[in-house]
């Protein structure tokens, strides 16, 4: 899954694990001014884990649009 906000490009990609639990990997970039390419992988809790991919990419989503609302 691949989405934006406010700038910054988000793209998930929920995999599944050998519970067979999805988990999202989580990975924002954005340009700077200078023109250069700021990616930032986020860290995702420990104890996630969803029954579907979607709900996956969604959590993972949610984390991302938090994390850049709060300043990153």
């Amino acid at each position: 899954m691949e989405r934006e906000h406010r700038g910054w490009s988000i793209v998930i990609r929920s995999y599944e694990s050998r519970d067979r639990k999805w988990r999202p990997t989580v990975t924002v970039s954005i340009e700077t001014e200078q023109y250069d390419l700021l990616t930032r992988r986020l860290s995702t809790p420990v104890d996630w884990a969803f029954d579907t991919e979607q709900e996956s990419d969604e959590q993972g989503y949610q984390l991302a649009v938090t994390w850049i609302n709060e300043g990153c």
